[in-house]
Order: structure tokens, then sequence, then C-alpha cells
């Protein structure tokens, strides 16, 4: 755990505050006597490290956590995606379907579907699954909860790192 920082008197940095005998080698209410025993080297090297951990783990964790919202909703996406088109198809009732599929690198080539009763489906491990058109529609409502369940998790830890990242901040500037 990071030690609370104070302003220097005139140096406009932050400094630790004395939190208890011996802690950073006086005691508590000795701040005047302390402020000279801290050298500037000393605290400068303490902000350096403050300022590294920001940067080198806080802002690189955030990152990463906005990286996996970024998945997740794309997958949530594609799965209201492919869940409308579901819909579709079982409202208007089409049997057979001819489409087109991008093979990779916006390359499409023609596909006709000659039964769409029943669609494939990855249900997670790398299976895919068979399944009618009713039951991959109730599959793909559950798995839009679920995602949005982990996206709601993904979302308060983004703001705890920002929260984090923000008050490291403010105690540098004291």
């Amino acid at each position: 755990c990071a030690p609370p920082l104070a302003p220097v008197r005139g140096r406009g940095r932050p400094r630790p505050r004395q939190l208890a005998p011996g802690w950073w080698g006086g005691m508590v209410g000795d701040e005047d006597e302390w402020e000279e025993d801290v050298p500037g080297a000393v605290l400068d090297a303490k902000i350096v490290q403050y300022e590294g951990f920001i940067e080198e783990v806080l802002k690189r964790e955030l990152q990463k956590s906005l990286d996996e919202f970024r998945k997740g909703a794309e997958v949530l996406e594609q799965c209201r995606e492919l869940r409308r088109n579901i819909d579709l198809l079982l409202h208007d009732n089409v049997t057979e379907l001819e489409t087109m599929v991008d093979i990779g690198c916006q390359f499409f080539v023609k596909a006709f579907v000659p039964d769409t009763s029943k669609i494939f489906l990855d249900v997670g491990l790398g299976f895919q699954l068979e399944m009618p058109l009713e039951e991959a529609r109730d599959f793909l409502e559950h798995k839009e909860e679920f995602i949005c369940s982990g996206l709601e998790v993904r979302k308060r830890k983004t703001a705890q790192i920002k929260a984090d990242i923000h008050e490291a901040l403010h105690l540098l500037d004291l």
C-alpha cells in the first residue's frame, strides 16, 4: 500500500506523511524535523516510482480492460445480429436461402442453403451444435444475457482502474 502524500513546503511536490513512529524514520508530529530528514533525491525517486507505477501498471491494466470490453461488445453485437436474422427466417417462413458468404479478406462467394430449419451455433470451447431455429433463438437470448452480465463486470473493473489512476495522479499533484 502506498503511503499518503502531502505537499513539501517550498518544493510543490508531494512527500509521504508521517503515519506511525518509525515509519519513515521519525515520530508523529515531527513534521518540521522530518521534512529536513528526507533528501530531495529520495523524494524525487519516490515520485518517479509512483509515476512509473501509473504508466507501467495502471495504464496497461486500463488498456487491457478496455480491449476485453470491446471484444465482449463485438460478440454481443454478433449474437444480436444472428438472433435478428433467425427471427426474420422464422417470421417469413423461409425454407431455403441463397446468400453471399465472406470467405476472408472481403472475398465473397454465393451459397445456397436448401434447408433453413436448423443452424449450427458455436456454444463455446470450440464446440458447434446443430439446433432448430427456435432453440437457437432461445439459446442466443440466454447467451446475450450472459455476455451482458460479463460486460457489466468489465465496466465496473474499468471504472475502478480509472478511479485508481485519477487518485494516483491527484496525489502526485498535491
